[in-house]
C-alpha cells in the first residue's frame, strides 16, 4: 500500500488546535471539549442549556459514507459540538450530496465547524473549483488573522482547501495571502505547495512573492517555509535559481524544521546548488533527514549530481573504523545508503575507492543481526555499481550469502542494464522464481524495459498470476495493463496462414492479427476468480486494468461487477477501465444500500493508547490517539493486542521521509484482511506523526507509517492517528518487530 514530518509557532498552534477539535467529536455524551464554554457542552449563562446529542449518529453516517444519514438536527443544532460532528462527517464523505451541507458549515459562526466545512469543500472540489475557491476566500475575510486556537485551525483548513481545489483562482488568492503576511501566510505557503504539486510550475509573480517572503523582504522576518513550494515544481528557472539558492543557504543557518524545505528547494535549483547539497549530505551537523534529502537531490541531478554524490560518499564512508561501522546500526545508515544510491549505475571513477571500501565492509567481531543486514545492504549496493553490467562479477557473488534479498537485488541491478538475452535471460528467469517474494516482484518490475524477454516473460507472468500472492498478482497485472502487447501472440488464423504453402505472401503494410496468449488469459481468469480478502484492493484493481487493456473475454462482466463494489477505489478503477474498454462516459455510483458498519463503532476507544514495539532498531512506541481517528485507532489497538504485529518486517524505509510496517506479507501489499474507511483530517504531518497507509480512498487495513520530517503533501490526504516515540530514523528496511505490548 502506498503511501506516505521544529515547527514554527503557526504549525504548533494548528496541530494543537486540531487535536483539541477532533477530541470534541470522538465519544462523549454531550460533545465534551467545546472550546468556547464548559466541557459538558452547556452554555455558562442563565439561558436554556445547549441540547445534548449522540456523537455516534454522525460517526455512523461518516462510516457508511451517506450524507443523507447526517440529520438536519445535528447540522443546525444549537450545540456547536453537534455541528462540528456533522461537518466532520460530511467532510470525510465529501461527495456531491455533501456539498450543500459543507457550504452551510463553512458559513457557521463556530470556527471549528467552518474549518471542517472548508476541508470537505477542498475534497469535493472537482468540477466546482472556482466556485469553491471564491467561497473559501470570502469566508477567510472574517477569520481573525492574529488569533490562535480555533482561528488558527480555520486559517490552516481554509488555505489548504484552496490549494487542494486548485483551478485558475487558487494560485493568485494564495500568493496574495503570502504577500499580505496577515496570519494566513504560512498556511498559504503550504497550500501553494499543493498547487505546485498539481501544476509542476508556479507563475513568476508567485515565485517572486515566495522568495521575497523567504528572504524577509520589506522588513519581514524570513519565512523559511516559503521554500517548500519550490521543492514541488519541476525545476526552478534560471531567472529565479540564484535567489532560491541564496534563500536556501540562509535558511540552512537556522536550525528549525524548515531546513529540510531548504534542502529540497536546492534540489530543484540546478547545478548552482551542487556544492551546498554536497556539504549538507556529508555534514553530520545536519539531521539524518536533511542529509538523506540532500543525497536524493544529488541523485536526481544527472552526471554532475552523481559526481557530487561520489565526492560526499568518499568523505563519509566508514572504511575500517569500528566505531563508525557500529554507528551504522543507528541513524547513520539511512543517509549513507541514500548517498550510495545517488552515485548512479555508472558511477564516476572518483567514487571507486569508496565503493570498494563499502563492498568489503565488515563489522568487527560478531555483529548483531540488524547491523549485519545493514552492512550487507551497503556491500551489495556498492557491488552492484562496481559490477556495472557484469551480473556474475566476483564482487557481486561475494557481497552476501547466495539467495539473500540483498544479493539478488544487486544481481538484478546488473542484469537489467543490458538486454536480457541468452544467459542473461536465464539468470533473470532464475530471479523471477526466487524464494524471496519481493525479488519476484522486482524482477517483473525490472522486465518492463525488456520486451526481448518474450515467452520467458509470459511464463513468469502466468506463474505470478497463479501465485495467489496479492503483491505478485498486482505487479503482474500492472505490467500487463501497461504493456498488453507483451502478452499477445500471433492469432490462430495467422499461424495457419504462415504454415500454408498456398497462402499469399504476408503484407508489409497490415500488421498481423494477434490474440491474447491462452495461458495468460486462463491465469487472469483464475486470478480474478480467487476469493481475495477485501483489503487486497491493489490486486483486484490491477486485474481489472489487465482484463480491460487485453480485451479479455471476462472483462466486461468483471468491470460491471466492480462498478457495483462497495469500495469507492474499486469503483473508480472500474470507471477508468471501462473507458479503456471503450465506454465513453461510464458511471459507477455508490450502492444505495448502506454497507456493513465498522464493528469498532460498538466499542470505540476514548483514550490515547501506547503500543510498544521491541524491534531490531530498539524500543519504539506508537501513541495512538482515538480523538483523531476513533475507528482506525480502535482497530489497530485490537490488532496489537491480538499479536498481529509481532514478527512483522519493516517493509519500507525512505530515509528522511517515512518508515512503514504492518504487512504480514512483508512486501507492502498485504494487510489484516479487512478494510478501514479513511478518517482523514486537516492535521499537519510533522516529524514522528503516525499515519495510515493507503492505496486509494478507504483502503486502509493494518499498514501504518511514521514520518521522519515535516511532509506537508501528506496533510489531509491520510488519516493521522497519533505520535511516535523513539529513534525512528535508526530503523532500516528488513528490521523485525520482535515483541509488542499494549499499555492497559
Amino acid at each position: 500500500m502506498t503511501m506516505g514530518r521544529k515547527f514554527s509557532g503557526g504549525a504548533v498552534v494548528v496541530a494543537t488546535a486540531l487535536a483539541a477539535v477532533v477530541g470534541t467529536l470522538a465519544c462523549g455524551k454531550n460533545g465534551a471539549g467545546k472550546s468556547d464554554g464548559p466541557p459538558d457542552g452547556s452554555v455558562a449563562t442563565s439561558e436554556a442549556p445547549v441540547p445534548s446529542f449522540d456523537p455516534l449518529v454522525a460517526l455512523r453516517a461518516e462510516d457508511a459514507r451517506r450524507a443523507k444519514d447526517v440529520p438536519d438536527a445535528l447540522r443546525t443544532s444549537a450545540n456547536p459540538a453537534a455541528r462540528r460532528g456533522a461537518a466532520r462527517a460530511l467532510a470525510r464523505i465529501a461527495d456531491d450530496a455533501s456539498v450543500e451541507g459543507l457550504m452551510r458549515a463553512l458559513g457557521d459562526d463556530d470556527l471549528e465547524t467552518a474549518a471542517w466545512g472548508a476541508y470537505g469543500l477542498g475534497a469535493a472540489c472537482k468540477g466546482r473549483e472556482d466556485a469553491h475557491v471564491r467561497a473559501l476566500a470570502a469566508r477567510a475575510v472574517s477569520v481573525d488573522a492574529a488569533a490562535t486556537g480555533s482561528a488558527a485551525f480555520a486559517r490552516f483548513a481554509l488555505a489548504r482547501a484552496v490549494g487542494r481545489c486548485g483551478g485558475a483562482l487558487a494560485e493568485p488568492v494564495l500568493a496574495g495571502w503570502v504577500r499580505s503576511a496577515a496570519g494566513f501566510d504560512e498556511a498559504a505557503v503550504y497550500a501553494l505547495g499543493d498547487v505546485a504539486g498539481k501544476q509542476h510550475t508556479l507563475t513568476d509573480e508567485t515565485m517572486t512573492v515566495l522568495l521575497d517572503a523567504a528572504a524577509g523582504a520589506a522588513g519581514r522576518t524570513p519565512l523559511d517555509v516559503a521554500l517548500y513550494p519550490l521543492a514541488r515544481i519541476e525545476k526552478v528557472s534560471e531567472a529565479f535559481a540564484p535567489r532560491a539558492i541564496d534563500a536556501a543557504k540562509s535558511a540552512l543557518t537556522r536550525p528549525t524544521f524548515a531546513r529540510v524545505f531548504a534542502v529540497r528547494a536546492l534540489g530543484r535549483a540546478g547545478d548552482g546548488a551542487l556544492a551546498e547539497l554536497t556539504r549538507v549530505a556529508q555534514t553530520k551537523a545536519f539531521t539524518p533527514a536533511e542529509r538523506a534529502e540532500a543525497a536524493r537531490a544529488l541523485g536526481r541531478m544527472g552526471d554532475a549530481g552523481h559526481a557530487a554524490a561520489a565526492k560526499a560518499l568518499s568523505y563519509v564512508t566508514p572504511d575500517k573504523d569500528p566505531f563508525a561501522i557500529a554507528a551504522l546500526g543507528g541513524d547513520d545508515f539511512g543517509p549513507l545508503f541514500t548517498l550510495l544510491g545517488a552515485v548512479g549505475g555508472e558511477a564516476p571513477t572518483a567514487a571507486e575507492p569508496a565503493l570498494y571500501a563499502l563492498a568489503s565492509l565488515s563489522a568487527p567481531g560478531t555483529a548483531p543481526e540488524a547491523l549485519a543486514r545493514r552492512i550487507a545492504a551497503l556491500r551489495c549496493g556498492a557491488a552492484a555499481v562496481l559490477a556495472r553490467t557484469a551480473y556474475d562479477a566476483e564482487v557481486l557473488t561475494k557481497c552476501d550469502a547466495p539467495g539473500t534479498l540483498a544479493s539478488e537485488r544487486a544481481r538484478l541491478a546488473a542484469l537489467v542494464r543490458r538486454p536480457l538475452v541468452g544467459e542473461r535471460k536465464n539468470a533473470w528467469v532464475k530471479l523471477a522464481k526466487s524464494a524471496n517474494l519481493r525479488m519476484r516482484e522486482e524482477a517483473l518490475e525490472g522486465a518492463e524495459a525488456h520486451p526481448e524477454l518474450g515467452d520467458a516473460l509470459r511464463a513468469a507472468l502466468v506463474a505470478a498470476l497463479e501465485s495467489k500472492q496479492g503483491g505478485l498478482v498486482s505487479t503482474a497485472g500492472d505490467l500487463i495493463a501497461h504493456h498488453p502487447e507483451r502478452v499477445m501472440i500471433l492469432s490462430e488464423k495467422e499461424r495457419r496462414t504462415a504454415l500454408d504453402p498456398n497462402a499469399p505472401p504476408p503484407s508489409f503494410t497490415t500488421p498481423p492479427a494477434k490474440d491474447l496468449d491462452a495461458r495468460v488469459a486462463q491465469a487472469l481468469a483464475a486470478a480474478l476468480a480467487n476469493p481475495w480478502p477485501e483489503d487486497r484492493v491493489e490486486a483486484r484493481a490491477s486485474l481489472l486494468d489487465a482484463l480491460a487493456t487485453t480485451h479479455h473475454p471476462a472483462a466486461k462482466q468483471a468491470l460491471d461487477v466492480a462498478c457495483r463494489d462497495p469500495n469507492v477505489t474499486v469503483r473508480d478503477r472500474a470507471v477508468k477501465s471501462l473507458k479503456t474498454f471503450g465506454e465513453a462516459h461510464p458511471a459507477c455510483p455508490a450502492p444505495d444500500a448502506a454497507g456493513k458498519p465498522a464493528p469498532e463503532l460498538a466499542r470505540l476507544l476514548t483514550k490515547t493508547t501506547k503500543v510498544t514495539l521491541e524491534t531490531d532498531a530498539g524500543r519504539l512506541v506508537l501513541a495512538l490517539d482515538p480523538s483523531r481517528a476513533p475507528v482506525t485507532v480502535t482497530r489497530l489497538v485490537a490488532l496489537a493486542r491480538a499479536g498481529f504485529f509481532k514478527g512483522n518486517v519493516v517493509h519500507r524505509v525512505v530515509p528522511g521521509f517515512v518508515v512503514q510496517l504492518g504487512d504480514p506479507d512483508g512486501d507492502g501489499y498485504g494487510g489484516s484482511g479487512s478494510l478501514l474507511r479513511c478518517e482523514t483530517s486537516p492535521i499537519p504531518f510533522e516529524p514522528n506523526a503516525i499515519g495510515m497507509a493507503l492505496a486509494g480512498r478507504d483502503t486502509g487495513s493494518s499498514q501504518l507509517f511514521v514520518t521522519l520530517a515535516r511532509t506537508p503533501h501528506l496533510d489531509g490526504e491520510f488519516a493521522q492517528i497519533g505520535v511516535a516515540e523513539g529513534d525512528w530514523a535508526a530503523v532500516a528496511e528488513g528490521d523485525v518487530v520482535r515483541e509488542v505490548t499494549v499499555a492497559e
